[in-house]
């Protein structure tokens, strides 16, 4: 990861901002992109949970600054916080790999960027920090499964196992 040790937390929250919107898209394009009904809704709720978190940051930067804008980048050093790069012809044991590492990646960010802030804020971002790690669990299995199974993208459970 790139080091976030010198750079102002009021930029750090704008990557952050960046970061879950680009994951919420995602995630959702995934849930569009899969036919298996269990796969669509796990994305599904992850897509929800990112948004929820760029919410949080939102209310967390206003708590700090008040009524100023944060400043969001149009994108953010993938070696950072790295995006997931969904291409045709990748596979969905690609993209959950990439996903798992972006997860990672993020529990790591927030967890490193509580240790910057007022006590006050850090609960938020620890909260954060571990729900990351609970998105990567979640993707671990998921990628086990469709390491397993070729077709676990494209069918119900029952028909991928028969």
């Amino acid at each position: 990861m790139v080091s976030i040790a010198n750079q102002p937390v009021k930029k750090l929250l704008g990557y952050a901002i960046r970061a879950e919107a680009d994951a919420n898209k995602t995630y959702t394009k995934m849930a569009d992109r899969v036919r298996n009904p269990l796969l669509k809704e796990k994305f599904q709720l992850l897509a929800l949970e990112e948004k929820k978190h760029k919410d949080i940051i939102l209310r967390l930067f206003a708590s700090i600054w008040g009524g100023e804008k944060p400043e969001i980048p149009r994108a953010v050093d993938h070696r950072l916080l790295p995006a997931v790069s969904i291409k045709p012809s990748s596979s969905l044991a690609d993209i959950l790999n990439q996903a798992m590492n972006a997860e990672k990646s993020a529990r790591e960010f927030y967890a490193f960027l509580a240790k910057r802030v007022k006590a006050a804020n850090r609960q938020m971002l620890m909260y954060l920090s571990k729900v990351e790690n609970t998105h990567y669990l979640m993707l671990q299995s998921e990628y086990i499964l469709a390491l397993q199974f070729e077709d676990y993208a494209e069918k119900d459970v029952d028909k991928v196992i028969t």
